[in-house]
Order: structure tokens, then C-alpha cells, then sequence
């Protein structure tokens, strides 16, 4: 393993002890020299090649002011800042700062340990994309297109339509596709793809005053279909530190890259997600066959009615599809007083089974009806995409 030259900013000499007795032994760990001020430390990482930065939140008068002087001075550096305490607006201040993580006091060995690495193999992760300037991401002229994938109603297959419809754009169109997983609570794009995630939307969010195309590429995990994905957190925790800015900043930046952004939704509105609604070209609104399903989704639609959500945005989608079923295709549109946009036929059994194993339907039953629905669903989000920028 490579050693991590690491340097410790903080002024009480108990701390900065405590600090040094968990890195001094561990043989990949390189401490600097120590230095008692910001100047001294600027002028050390001007001459050192410095990796990881442990800043104590008082250091100098601010370690916060601080972390944000490094961070703006030398991206190759990773931050980590030490509190006493973790509120929302210390997190808030912290990631706006530029710092990768904040370890609290009393400080847990391994976890500071882990910290130290993870924040090492990031910034060697984009170092590495950023040298290999032929494979940096190619900015788009015009921004990506954002389909939303909701329901506030569960169990409707809000993950299962988001994957498919990502893995028949990319196959059927040979464009650039992204998954974001917002379902922050209980998200599982990855799985449904068989994609242990290493880095999830908190990595990114810890990032975000650095964030371009090329850097969030680093994050985006590539599944074997050409899709890339942006898995939600696995530990739901770190969910109240995501607010609507971050993730405003995430999509727009996806878009100067991607050329479908495809969102999976939670089964709720709230604050944070906004953004997804907000910068969708369509708002593909799941419902199934059953009357609490389409009595779920005429209360969205009076929801987003009275927020004044453009009607033109909202498409409605049928899932779960069976033509013996008692809520046919016309009850439905005739109660949402809404067209169907389009539909996809029910098989439980082949559905379940692909989510399980993590393989697409689409790519699992190619020739199915399925995959076919998901062909024509594909074809009328890109013709409807055309038309519109044909238009402007």
C-alpha cells in the first residue's frame, strides 16, 4: 500500500497528542512536520507533497477558514476536520468548507483510521481521471435530458422502471445514461443492478465545492450495459446533511455530461429531492392497476396541481399491465382524467427474479413483451426529446 503523507493542524497540545498516538505507529501513515499556524502550513504543502489534512475545528482562530484556504489552494488534498459535536449546520459548514469528513471527539481509532483512507483513495481516484486527459468527460452543448421517475404510492416498481428504462435509452439510443437513486431512505438502484456500491451520493455531497463533470464522474459507478450509477447512502444517517442545493448542484452537473438522467424517486415529497421535480423534462408517474394505486396518484396530481406544476411535464405510466385485471386502462385515465403515456406488462415472477439477481429485465428477457414495452417507452421519450429541441 502506498504510504499517506499526512499532516496534523491543532493548536491544543493534548489533541494534537491524542492524534499522534493513533497515526504514529500505523506503518502507512507519514506524519509531516508540525506546524502552528496557517502560514507555516501553506507554505509546508507549497514544498511537501501532503495528502490528508486533520484540522481541529479551532485551529488558528477557524479550522473551518482554514480547510477552505487548503481546499482552494491545493485540490490534491483532503481534508478531515475534527468537532466536538455534529449538528446539520456544522455539516453544512464543513462541506462548503471542502472537507471530505468530519471525525468526532471522543475520537474512535478505527474510525478515523477509515476516514484517513477513504478521503486518500478519492483524491488518488480523481488525480488519476485528471491525468488521463483523453478519457476526461466530454461537456455536452446542450444539457442532458432529466425524466423523474415517481409514486407516492409503494411497491408500484419505481426502481424496476428506472433501471429498464436506463438500460433500453442507453442500448436503443448509444448515449450516455445515469441513474441518481434519491430514494435516500431505502434506495436500491445498485442492487437491482448487482452493484456493490463504493461510493454513494455522500461522497459526492462531501465533494460538492469541487464538483465538476470530470470529478462526479469518479463517483458514478459503470454497470456492464453502459449505464452509470449514483447509488443513494447506505447508511440512511447521513441523509439529513443532503438538502435540495446539493442535489440541484448534482443534476446540473450530470447534465453538461449526460444525455439521460434518469431519477429514482422515494415514495414522498420532501424538501430535499425538489430539484428532481424541478429540473425534469418529464415526471414519469408510475400507478398499477388498483384502485388504491390510481386513488394514491390523483391525490399526487392534485398535490402537484396546486403547486402549479406544469401538467405538460407529467406522464403517466401504466406498470403491472394485465388486460384480465378489474381496473382497466380507461377507468384509470378516465378517474386521473390523464392520458396514458404509455405501459408495461405484469410477469411478478420474471420481475422479482431479475431484481433478485440484480440483472436488468430487459437484458434477462430480451425478446420478452417487456423488453418491447420498454422499447416503445424509450422511443417516445426520445422523439418527444427531439421535438422539443428541434423547437428551440
Amino acid at each position: 500500500m502506498d504510504r499517506i503523507r499526512l499532516m496534523i493542524l491543532e493548536d491544543n497540545e493534548e489533541k494534537r497528542i491524542e492524534i499522534e498516538s493513533i497515526l504514529k505507529n500505523i506503518d502507512y501513515i507519514m506524519l509531516s512536520q508540525r506546524v502552528d499556524t496557517r502560514d507555516d502550513a501553506m507554505r509546508v504543502l507549497d514544498l511537501d507533497p501532503i495528502n490528508v489534512v486533520v484540522v481541529g475545528k479551532d485551529f488558528d482562530g477557524d479550522g473551518y477558514d482554514v480547510a477552505e484556504e487548503i481546499t482552494a489552494e491545493h485540490l490534491e488534498v483532503s481534508i478531515i476536520l475534527i468537532e466536538d459535536e455534529i449538528k446539520e449546520e456544522i455539516m453544512h459548514k464543513a462541506l462548503f468548507s471542502g472537507a471530505k469528513d468530519v471525525v468526532l471527539r471522543p475520537i474512535v481509532p478505527t474510525r478515523l483510521m477509515d476516514s484517513i483512507y477513504k478521503a486518500y483513495e478519492l483524491n488518488k481516484k480523481r488525480a488519476d481521471l485528471h491525468r488521463d486527459i483523453p478519457q476526461r468527460v466530454k461537456r455536452k452543448s446542450e444539457l442532458g435530458q432529466v425524466i423523474t421517475v415517481f409514486s407516492t404510492k409503494g411497491g408500484v416498481g419505481k426502481t424496476f422502471v428506472s433501471i429498464n428504462l436506463a438500460v433500453t435509452l442507453s442500448k436503443e439510443t448509444k448515449k450516455r445514461v445515469v441513474v441518481v437513486d434519491l430514494d435516500l431512505d431505502f434506495g436500491s438502484a445498485s442492487l437491482a443492478l448487482n452493484i456493490q456500491p463504493k461510493f454513494t451520493i455522500s461522497d459526492v455531497v462531501n465533494d460538492i465545492k469541487n464538483i465538476d463533470p470530470d470529478l462526479i464522474e469518479s463517483y458514478l459507478l459503470m454497470h456492464d450495459s453502459g449505464v452509470r450509477i449514483l447509488p443513494a447512502n447506505i447508511e440512511p444517517q447521513m441523509n439529513e446533511f443532503i438538502n435540495a442545493e446539493h442535489i440541484q448542484i448534482i443534476l446540473r452537473t450530470l447534465q453538461n455530461s449526460y444525455d439521460y438522467i434518469i431519477v429514482d424517486m422515494p415514495g414522498r415529497f420532501y424538501e430535499p429531492i425538489n430539484p428532481a421535480f424541478v429540473f425534469a423534462d418529464k415526471l414519469l408517474m408510475i400507478t398499477t392497476p388498483e384502485v388504491s394505486t390510481v386513488r394514491n396518484i390523483k391525490a399526487s396530481l392534485i398535490t402537484l396541481n396546486d403547486l402549479n406544476y406544469p401538467k405538460s411535464k407529467i406522464k403517466l405510466l401504466l406498470n403491472k399491465a394485465d388486460r384480465r385485471g378489474e381496473v382497466k386502462a380507461g377507468d384509470i385515465e378516465k378517474t386521473l382524467n390523464q392520458t396514458l403515456f404509455s405501459s408495461i406488462e405484469a410477469d411478478y415472477k420474471g420481475v422479482i427474479s431479475s431484481l433478485n439477481q440484480g440483472v436488468p429485465y430487459v437484458t434477462k428477457n430480451s425478446r420478452s413483451a417487456i423488453a418491447k414495452n420498454f422499447k416503445k417507452l424509450a422511443k417516445k421519450m426520445t422523439d418527444e426529446s427531439e421535438v422539443k429541441a428541434a423547437s428551440k
